[in-house]
């Protein structure tokens, strides 16, 4: 004999495919190019840099909202082009930064690369090849895709030993799109049925991830992206025996 769902498992039902198809929205990296030497002495550091931002390569938000925003500001579109590029970068680079150091790697954040002669170095470098902010609008709304952010990197690793030429050790090219949960229009008839305290505990984790990707942004997208890369590149440094492979996590 059949039994009709629980409140709360309606709820969860309703919602539950928000979660599958956030879920499937990890950043793409992808190793252009890799280092088949031997074993290189461990640096002395570890320089991420800014990626390079060029104001051209930045797409504005597109949304109504966002477009009277634009035309009432202060800054030129190229001005602002470049701060949302620069919000991203800053994003890949910090957290690039941050996954390093919690493999015990000495990682350091910088606008720039040091000088040659600055002893036994490893910099990790690039530019943005592409930032689009959507539409936030139709995030809000409709979600399921429509109106995506993203971004899109490519980075370089190079290891330099004092004044001898650099060598490339790894080169990927990455991306990160927004989350495909459903927009407000996908959660209202879920949340109609939501009356009782066992269906808002059901529902809870779900509707925060919602509430993240609606208000997700390209610098978002950014700190994915280097989270990601953060994690290959633990990998590739355990691989030259830099640190142990159980220190990458």
């Amino acid at each position: 004999m059949s039994h009709a769902p629980q409140p709360g498992r309606r709820a969860a039902l309703a919602l539950a495919p928000g979660l599958a198809l956030a879920a499937c929205t990890a950043p793409q990296v992808e190793q252009t190019a890799g280092y088949s030497g031997g074993r290189l002495p461990r640096p002395e550091r570890i320089y991420v840099v800014d990626p390079g931002v060029a104001a051209d390569d930045v797409k504005l938000d597109d949304g109504v909202r966002q477009r009277l925003a634009q035309m009432t500001s202060d800054q030129s579109l190229s001005q602002q082009r470049l701060a949302a590029g620069r919000q991203a970068a800053g994003g890949v680079a910090a957290e690039v930064t941050a996954k390093l150091q919690s493999f015990g790697l000495p990682a350091e954040r910088v606008g720039r690369a040091p000088p040659p002669g600055a002893g036994r170095v490893v910099i990790v470098e690039g530019h943005l090849l592409s930032v689009d902010q959507g539409n936030q609008t139709r995030r809000n709304l409709i979600g399921f895709g429509r109106g995506r952010s993203s971004v899109t990197v490519e980075v370089q690793v190079y290891y330099r030993d004092g004044q001898a030429a650099p060598r490339l050790i790894s080169s990927f090219e990455a991306t990160a799109q927004s989350p495909m949960t459903p927009g407000a229009l996908g959660t209202m008839g879920a949340g109609a049925v939501v009356g009782r305290v066992a269906e808002v505990a059901a529902s809870n984790a779900i509707l925060s991830n919602v509430s993240n990707a609606r208000s997700a942004d390209t610098g978002s997208e950014g700190r994915r992206i280097g989270d990601a890369l953060g994690l290959r590149l633990g990998r590739i440094f355990a691989e030259q025996g830099w640190i142990p492979e159980s220190a990458v996590h």
